[in-house]
């Protein structure tokens, strides 16, 4: 797969997608604003927006900070938390 572009895009963006969903759905069942998830993310209220429109991507930094403010409610299909501090997250 490392050489085919199209098939990594298609993944990539199905991975984005889920995020995306699951971001939104997650913020609101724990009442928290695009404004307060922003404070505890250190970004804007616009950011989050962006993220759960899609038209931000976040980076993988601010991905596992999310899951370590969400923890395991924090789902998504194509990533697998192991727990351990030396092998954090792969992604399938």
């Amino acid at each position: 797969m490392k050489n085919n572009v199209i098939r990594r895009k298609i993944k990539v963006n199905n991975l984005m997608s889920e995020v995306q969903h699951n971001l939104r759905g997650l913020r609101k069942r724990n009442n928290l604003t695009q404004t307060q998830l922003g404070a505890k993310l250190s970004v804007d209220q616009a950011t989050i927006s962006n993220f759960e429109t899609g038209r931000t991507v976040m980076t993988v930094a601010q991905l596992y900070e999310i899951y370590l403010i969400f923890g395991d409610d924090f789902d998504c299909p194509f990533i697998k938390y192991t727990g351990k501090e030396n092998n954090i997250a792969s992604i399938y």
